[in-house]
């Protein structure tokens, strides 16, 4: 996992990747019934989770990084219960919620990358599988790795807005599924600059669908934005949904 990597860019957060509505009408399509009990996986500081409680969802919401947590948890009025944040492995989730007990679990802002062994994925999906309800649903948006492997892609675009400038760029390892992706934020009130570099795993279309396959789950669409486009070979993001069996 990359805590470190978060850690230092966690009060930045919500410059760099600000909350994206398109999110909430692309899960409004896909969430089983109003009132459905979800849980987000890699909340970072909560902006899905609000908006989601906002629309009447029951919402859990971990990250495995602390300071993303106690930031989230800030923002939270003290007079409601949802969302609930907290600290956790998406390893070992079902050691903390019951079985089938979410209707739907999503994992977006392309952390599931951020495990980088398959044997870490497996133990994602499968214990995403035992929390769910049958007919429970998966979310899921990385980028489209395929594309930006056999491209060669060795930047994305730089976000810059008032408060930051944040600089990505990739570095490939040939034979390896791992790629180094390399940051350069720098506060524009402060000129701080925050330099980081963490490993990333380039996860393929296929494999992806492979491995939910294993775990049990079904019937897979997949997309090339959050406005439900589909997934072309050029798209950037990579967005499935699936769900668990009856």
């Amino acid at each position: 996992m990359s805590e470190q990597f978060y850690s230092s860019i966690a009060t930045y957060y919500r410059y760099i990747f600000p909350f994206n509505p398109d999110q909430i009408n692309f899960l409004r399509g896909v969430l089983p019934f109003n009132g459905a009990r979800i849980l987000d996986v890699g909340c970072a500081t909560g902006e899905l989770a609000f908006a989601l409680t906002r629309f009447g969802f029951p919402v859990w919401a971990i990250d495995s990084d602390a300071e993303m947590i106690e930031l989230a948890i800030h923002s939270k009025p003290e007079d409601t219960l949802f969302p609930v944040f907290e600290q956790l492995d998406m390893r070992k989730m079902a050691e903390h919620f019951p079985e089938s007990y979410f209707d739907t679990a999503i994992c977006f802002g392309n952390t599931l990358v951020h495990l980088l062994t398959e044997d870490d994925l497996r133990a994602f999906f499968q214990e995403t599988y035992k929390i769910l309800a049958p007919e429970g649903k998966l979310g899921i948006q990385i980028l489209n790795y395929e594309h930006i492997v056999d491209q060669h892609i060795d930047s994305l675009p730089i976000i810059e807005n008032e408060q930051v400038r944040f600089v990505r760029n990739y570095r490939f390892h040939p034979g390896s599924n791992l790629i180094d992706f390399n940051t350069k934020l720098t506060d524009k009130q402060s000129g701080k600059e925050i330099n980081n570099s963490v490993s990333l795993f380039a996860l393929r279309k296929s494999r992806l669908q492979e491995m939910l396959a294993d775990a049990g789950f079904e019937n897979p669409d997949f997309y090339g934005n959050f406005n439900g486009s589909p997934l072309t070979e050029t798209s950037m993001p990579l967005i499935v949904t699936c769900q668990k069996h009856k």
